[in-house]
């Protein structure tokens, strides 16, 4: 079992069958939901959530990608960003400097400072 953090908690479940969405849910599903035009506070209920989610469904990489732009362009989020346009050409190209920066990962000492060059 792993921690969870509370960022991670977006819908909390009320003992009368209505949802709660968290200060993280409402501002992700806002902008996703958003993209449906669907409005997060006509979403009460677990039912509601779940047909919210499959009427946003379509939009879910529209939304990725305006996420993703805001972003720090690491490696990691362009080749997200490419999983989320469809370039299985640039994805490949990234994943493979990805590999290469794996292979040459520099062990830093105990302590944090960078190796001596």
């Amino acid at each position: 079992m792993h921690d969870v953090d509370e960022e991670d908690i977006r819908v909390l479940d009320l003992e009368d069958g209505r949802i709660e969405f968290t200060a993280a849910g409402r501002k992700f599903y806002t902008g996703y939901f958003g993209y449906a035009g669907i409005d997060i506070r006509q979403v009460k209920t677990r039912a509601d959530l779940d047909r919210a989610c499959h009427a946003a469904f379509p939009y879910l990489f529209t939304y990725a990608e305006q996420r993703l732009k805001k972003c720090p362009q690491t490696l990691e989020i362009r080749a997200l960003r490419a999983v989320v346009q469809n370039d299985t050409a640039r994805f490949e190209r990234i994943y493979r400097q990805l590999q290469t920066r794996h292979q040459l990962a520099v062990i830093q000492p105990s302590g944090g400072h960078p190796a001596p060059t």
